[in-house]
């Protein structure tokens, strides 16, 4: 089972046992053993050298990968729970050609007094195809998508490949045009897995986001491959954050999209997205009912 689509059925349902799997016909594995021999086929091309270009580019790019504070990022996500807030959920499902299946939207209000759902509708019927073998099947999806601190923890890896120095030969580092993330102009600076790198194979594109005041790191954006016996997952990831009328950092945004093809499958599209807002103080929550409270 894809790694990262197993963690993302493990956020919207239960596990439950697994079933033993029946063997196939021998046309089957015959098949498959096919698909692996031309997945497996070397595609070690010996990499190109670094332009002059490049070279200046990760010389460059190096200095400010060394001062950027991933860890500031995901401290942002993590600290999410100390705080009321409002998060509006939504996932849906595509077929092959881009038509929506399912979908779920729900926003829920988050205090000292817990959680509570304040609209949720849904529409259509979620299908996993095999995976459904690993899940329940309660149509349960209120925890769609990650938890804001399992995202950021997920894809913000301690030593991020690209930021490692003795990396460099394998990524192109470019800085793109500047934009707006949360009504704040940021730099972005884009890095791209260069052909022929081992380390390149499972990340493919990083845009990563800093704050044009601070270089403070604001958000991120990743593409991952996997590429297995049976299966390709494409991902792609994407969060920011916002700074609250405090001065302090919080959760924004966030955005998971996967396409998983399995063996003689058609394949399978989900997409999970996250709004954060309405930041309180938790202890103004415990009294919403007070008319005395100053919002």
């Amino acid at each position: 089972m894809p790694h990262l689509m197993s963690r993302f059925l493990l956020s919207v349902r239960k596990m439950r046992p697994l079933r033993r799997v029946s063997h196939g016909s021998v046309l089957a594995w015959s098949v498959c053993l096919v698909f692996l021999a031309s997945g497996c086929a070397d595609r070690n091309t010996p990499p190109a050298p670094l332009t002059p270009e490049e070279l200046a580019a990760a010389d460059s790019v190096g200095a400010l990968l060394e001062r950027i504070d991933e860890t500031a990022l995901r401290s942002d996500f993590g600290s999410v729970s100390t705080r009321a807030y409002t998060q509006r959920t939504r996932t849906v499902q595509f077929d092959e050609s881009g038509a929506l299946l399912a979908s779920r939207e729900q926003e829920v209000r988050h205090d000292a007094e817990g959680a509570r759902t304040i609209y949720s509708e849904s529409s259509g019927t979620f299908d996993f195809g095999y995976l459904r073998r690993f899940v329940s099947t309660e149509d349960d999806l209120e925890e769609a998508g990650f938890a804001a601190s399992d995202l950021a923890e997920y894809i913000i890896p301690e030593d991020p490949p690209y930021a490692v120095a003795r990396n460099r030969e394998a990524w192109r580092y470019e800085f793109a045009p500047d934009s707006m993330l949360s009504d704040r102009p940021v730099r972005v600076l884009r890095i791209t897995a260069r052909p022929g790198f081992e380390v390149s194979r499972t990340i493919q594109l990083v845009h990563l986001y800093l704050d044009r005041t601070s270089d403070r790191l604001v958000g991120i954006y990743i593409e991952r491959v996997h590429a297995a016996l049976w299966f390709r997952e494409e991902s792609a990831f994407f969060l920011s954050t916002i700074r609250l009328p405090s001065g302090t950092w919080a959760p924004d945004h966030t955005r998971f999209e996967t396409r998983i093809k399995l063996l003689l499958r058609p394949a399978q599209r989900f997409r999970s997205t996250v709004e954060y807002y309405d930041f309180r103080e938790m202890a103004q929550a415990s009294n919403r009912d007070d008319p005395d409270r100053s919002d």
